[in-house]
């Protein structure tokens, strides 16, 4: 799954894809931090790497979903980033790459 992140707000695509996710802008990270804050869509950790707020992604990402075993390939992801360390302390955020 992709969020591309512009100064306008987050667009989830490829929401069916839950094998990737990552953030995609043009931003820099002023604009990245400013953007994610406004739309509250999650945080900014560095250049490099944002905490994205999950139940707000998951009510984005299920909009867009075909797939008929979404629900169990969400949770397959949020436990896999779980697995890896990549959830916020509190569960509610997943880090992810942002890619330019």
């Amino acid at each position: 799954m992709i969020v591309r992140l512009t100064a306008e707000g987050a667009v989830v695509q490829d929401a069916d894809d839950l094998g990737r996710l990552h953030l995609q802008t043009d931003l820099d990270a002023e604009g990245i931090r400013t953007a994610l804050t406004t739309t509250g869509t999650g945080e900014l950790i560095d250049p490099d790497t944002a905490w994205l707020d999950l139940g707000v992604l998951r009510s984005r990402a299920q909009l867009l979903a075909t797939a008929p075993d979404w629900d169990e390939r969400w949770a397959a992801m949020t436990a896999y980033a779980e697995r890896k360390g990549w959830l916020s302390p509190d569960a509610r955020s997943v880090q992810v790459h942002i890619e330019r």
